[in-house]
């Protein structure tokens, strides 16, 4: 089981609100614990049409994307019309496998998702 690192004070992600959109259920079960660990929020969509349900201009600190999963165009789309109903909306798009559920890189550091902000 993960556990965050102890930290000094109150934790950076305390308090905050993430809308996570990942189709595999296995992963997004893992990602969303280990969000909340560090204290965020999260409100989780197993696809676009269910984040659209969800979303609300500026109630998220950040929305987490996984874009592997969908058709070509679908992510830009639903980026495109998210930022144009709220310019300020923050996005990530998790765009390689999240290798710290799979496996440990040579040195033995624990690799995090691939994340490409925006």
């Amino acid at each position: 089981m993960y556990s965050p690192p102890p930290l000094r004070g109150q934790p950076v992600l305390a308090n905050k609100k993430v809308l996570l959109i990942d189709r595999n259920q296995p992963t997004r079960d893992v990602r969303i614990r280990v969000l909340q660990s560090h204290g965020v929020e999260v409100h989780a969509a197993k696809d676009l049409p269910g984040a659209r349900f969800l979303w609300q201009p500026n109630v998220y600190d950040l929305i987490l994307l996984d874009v592997r999963r969908h058709l070509p165009g679908e992510a830009l789309e639903f980026y495109e019309q998210i930022r144009s109903a709220s310019p300020n909306e923050h996005f990530a798009f998790l765009v390689g496998p999240p290798v710290y559920l799979t496996r440990r890189c040579q040195k033995g550091l624990v690799l995090i998702d691939t994340l490409l902000c925006f």
